[in-house]
């Protein structure tokens, strides 16, 4: 990384569009390192930050960041907590005659970077910017420090996947930034808004459920939030949620999965196959994959033939569960 750093003057990060917490802590932290290295540097994050993310800046009094598009004579470009082009579409042109950087915590699928920072064991991006600056000698500020140890909080599923460096870089944030760590958590909590509730009713209205021994998968479409639908989706008893949306000429899925799930099929692994299958972008990690595929399909031909990949996988069929 310093090498590749030697002779570059400007630099831009991309988060993957609509980021969440622990993608915007990321690459507001890799905005700061850079620029403590010496680079001017802009940070983008496609379709703005999500609601959560929001809601934490506003209640720890953290400015947003990001900007529309980076400057034109960029000579490094940075993903964070991307694994495919799917992820930034049109942003993908920054790239072009660029060096490339890769930070992220899921397998790299179609993007040739540069340089790749990958730990698919990290239990999220910040976790791995939080190990970057503290192996460079970097203490981040005060605000970088909140935000890191938010989206680690985040994508840990409040340190249940934690590992023993996830402790150990969290006590190194708390310990030279003097972060309040129940502040931290005080701003995680937030009230869903009313659009945000009604998309999760909506999709579970329309959900449909199947079973294959004990398992129990959950199709549903929604047009926004996909993510907080798949997540309702699995607290309501789904071991696997695969939800779909339609976007102008873009058909898009994400899919969710339990640990039970994931020793039996790896998402990432069936989100790729589908995307050679319909010729689109897709990848992931065992428990968190998603799909772009940039053609008028029904959303319903997506999810079931995603449920066929799956019966093929386990070697026997689905029954639809019903009433």
């Amino acid at each position: 990384m310093r090498e590749l750093l030697q002779n570059t003057r400007k630099a831009c990060v991309i988060t993957h569009r609509h980021a969440d917490l622990d993608a915007y802590a990321c690459g507001v932290a890799v905005k700061e390192m850079l620029e403590k290295l010496g680079l001017m540097t802009n940070l983008i994050a496609p379709e703005g930050a999500s609601s959560i993310v929001k809601s934490f800046l506003t209640k720890l009094s953290i400015n947003y960041v990001a900007k529309e598009t980076c400057d034109p004579d960029n000579e490094l470009v940075v993903l964070v907590d991307i694994s495919t082009y799917s992820q930034i579409n049109e942003y993908r042109e920054l790239i072009k005659g660029r060096n490339l950087v890769v930070i992220d915590h899921h397998a790299v699928h179609n993007i040739e970077p540069t340089l790749a920072i990958i730990d698919t064991e990290a239990t999220s991006c910040s976790e791995i910017v939080a190990l970057m600056l503290r192996d460079l000698g970097l203490e981040p500020s005060r605000e970088v420090a909140e935000l890191l140890i938010g989206g680690i909080l985040s994508d840990s599923n409040r340190l249940s996947r934690a590992r023993v460096s996830t402790f150990e870089v969290l006590a190194w944030l708390l310990r030279v930034s003097n972060v309040d760590y129940q502040r931290v958590l005080g701003a995680m909590s937030t009230e869903l808004s009313f659009s945000e509730r009604m998309a999760r009713v909506k999709g579970l209205l329309r959900m449909r459920a199947y079973r294959i021994n004990e398992l129990i998968i959950c199709l549903s479409t929604v047009n926004a939030y996909e993510s907080s639908l798949a997540d309702t989706m699995l607290r309501a008893g789904c071991d696997l949620a695969l939800v779909a949306s339609e976007h102008d000429d873009e058909v898009r899925m994400i899919g969710r999965a339990n640990k039970k799930f994931q020793n039996i099929l790896s998402l990432a692994e069936l989100f790729m196959e589908l995307a050679r299958y319909f010729n689109g972008e897709g990848g992931g990690h065992p428990t968190a994959a998603a799909l772009s595929v940039r053609a008028k399909i029904d959303v319903w031909t997506l999810l079931l033939k995603a449920l066929e990949g799956i019966e093929k996988k386990l070697g026997t069929k689905v029954t639809r569960v019903v009433e």
